[in-house]
């Protein structure tokens, strides 16, 4: 651990000892005296890890499952016990069959005044036992448009109430599995917030011995929560009127500061304007007082140079030519593929110029790459759209994998616009790719990440495949990308305000937000990262080299090892 983490949780703990959670208000002083009794009795340091996640295997999302699985898999290689609970997503397109999952217990869930069978499946995965619940009527979630986001439901909205009842169904489902003391669980995100409270609840009727919970919040996202919804778990009643949301009510009844996914970000939530304006301005008393603290996740791949031995030798003895003649292998490898891909979807094309086809496109034209999600609020497509059309035509080519997940037609409109006007240079691929993707990852020039926020950032994934990255310095990207070594780090001339930050987050058109000087001179300073790279690239050979013989170093900074060390941290301040 190092010394500024340490510093950090050690801050977090004063802020919460100096603010008491309010649990009185639910239960009694006689109530308070055991549940502490139960916390104390875990031992942390050997104690079976409960990992409680919304996303698993067969129900991706985001990063969220990667995390999950990176994470759960490096601690139990460390001979932790640990399991990853999470729902049976029923109805996506990627739902388990066949003996992927096998049920291996079951248990009733009282639940709004009623009681449900919940049928306890099990997936082994990296020597990891996931968990999956399955229950009639619950789960149900179809995907949206490509029939895999377990978030989504076109036909009925139904995410906060099964969120509560899987944090209704969790400590039922871990005293089957006989998992009754003895327990961290650890919570992620909203949607799984409300473990905090079943869990006690569970302690104190008999149902569980032992356990302390503490909580990950990946993003600043939150959901609106009614008495009437506490009440679905619960009979129990607030002594006022109960908080508005998720995380207001159930952050209390955890054990330790909430953490999240980067040291930056946490800071973030607290003093940027865009969460302590938008996102989480109804929590800034509840992390303040509650403590918040950030821990940065590891690898997302395996920790492998993308270049030979040979190239690296060279690069450092005066010789790149090697290392930049590999990666313009791994280039013509990506041309060659998007050259030859045939998808109605696909939204534009890309070509030499000069009717040439694309695999001919000339060595010193760089190519730009951006991936993700098409999250208008976050990832940043829009503010690239804009610095494209403000650049010259022909130099420089770029490719985007928006990943579409609903809700952002005007944005995805605005992509397809944008390949229109741009023939030949601007190519959109509006899905998951099956092919083509790693290609892409390491055949690009430069990674783009413009986004408006960043809790950890993927930066680290362009550089495991030989690409350096473009970002702008928010949250976890701030860490990873380091402006001129591993890429080009950028950030508008002048910080915006709260009320900026609110008509970007609130436009419903990309060209909409070109009228907020923050979001303008947010494209001004990727349109200036751009023109700079491209020069980097085409002018300054051995500083392209250099950026990206170090890559696989930058991202070494970042490991499962320490992610695994801090959270251990967190742990013992849980159960002491």
């Amino acid at each position: 651990m190092t010394s500024d983490f340490v510093s950090a949780l050690a801050d977090a703990r004063v802020q919460r000892e100096r603010e008491r959670p309010s649990l009185p208000l639910l239960f009694t002083d006689h109530e308070l005296r055991r549940l502490e009794e139960a916390r104390r009795s875990v031992r942390s340091a050997s104690a079976t890890i409960i990992y409680c996640v919304y996303e698993n295997p067969f129900a991706k999302s985001g990063g969220i499952f990667a995390v999950a699985d990176n994470y759960c898999s490096a601690l139990a290689r460390t001979d932790r016990d640990v399991f990853v609970v999470t729902p049976f997503h029923s109805r996506l397109r990627t739902r388990p069959e066949g003996h992927a999952v096998r049920q291996v217990a079951e248990c009733d869930v009282a639940f709004a005044g009623d009681r449900f069978n919940v049928r306890i499946l099990e997936h082994l995965r990296h020597d990891v036992r996931w968990i999956l619940l399955s229950a009639d009527g619950f789960f149900e979630a179809d995907g949206g448009s490509g029939g895999t986001d377990p978030y989504v439901n076109s036909q009925e909205p139904r995410l906060l109430t099964d969120s509560l009842f899987l944090c209704a169904a969790i400590p039922e489902a871990l005293a089957a599995l006989g998992l009754s003391r003895d327990l961290i669980v650890h919570a992620q995100d909203w949607e799984l917030a409300s473990t905090a409270l079943t869990l006690k609840l569970a302690l104190l009727d008999g149902r569980l011995e032992s356990a302390a919970v503490v909580l990950t919040s990946h993003n600043p996202y939150d959901n609106a929560l009614s008495g009437e919804s506490v009440r679905l778990v619960t009979d129990r009643r607030y002594a006022r009127r109960p908080p508005r949301t998720v995380y207001e009510c159930m952050i209390p009844f955890t054990d330790a500061p909430v953490t999240t996914v980067s040291r930056n970000f946490a800071s973030e939530l607290l003093d940027d304007p865009l969460q302590t304006h938008h996102f989480a301005d109804h929590l800034q008393d509840t992390f303040k007082s509650q403590g918040i603290v950030g821990v940065d996740n590891g690898l997302f791949g395996r920790p492998v140079s993308p270049f030979s031995e040979a190239a690296l030798r060279d690069l450092e003895e005066g010789r790149p030519a090697t290392i930049l003649g590999e990666k313009l292998a791994k280039r013509e490898r990506m041309l060659q593929v998007f050259a030859e891909y045939d998808d109605a979807r696909i939204m534009g094309r890309l070509d030499a110029g000069g009717g040439r086809s694309l695999v001919e496109l000339p060595d010193d034209v760089p190519v730009f790459l951006m991936f993700g999600r098409l999250d208008p609020g976050q990832k940043g497509f829009d503010v690239l759209a804009r610095a494209i059309e403000t650049l010259p035509t022909g130099p420089r080519r770029f490719i985007l994998m928006p990943i579409i997940t609903g809700g952002s037609s005007a944005f995805q409109d605005d992509l397809h616009a944008l390949a229109s006007a741009r023939p030949g240079e601007v190519v959109v691929y509006p899905f998951r790719m099956e092919r083509g993707y790693l290609e892409a990852m390491a055949g690009a020039t430069y990674a783009v990440m413009p986004s408006l926020y960043e809790p950890f950032g993927g930066a680290t994934e362009p550089y495991l495949n030989g690409t350096p990255v473009v970002a702008r310095a928010t949250g976890g990207l701030v860490r990873q990308v380091d402006d001129g070594v591993s890429g080009i780090a950028y950030r508008e001339a002048v910080e915006g305000t709260g009320a900026e930050w609110k008509a970007i987050q609130t436009a419903t058109t990309p060209q909409a937000r070109m009228e907020v000087p923050t979001y303008r001179g947010m494209v001004s300073a990727l349109t200036a990262s751009l023109t700079r790279a491209g020069e980097i690239y085409r002018m300054q050979p051995e500083t392209y080299a250099a950026m990206l013989g170090g890559l696989l170093e930058k991202a070494e900074t970042f490991s499962w090892s320490r992610t695994i060390r801090e959270y251990a941290a967190v742990y013992e301040l849980a159960t002491t």
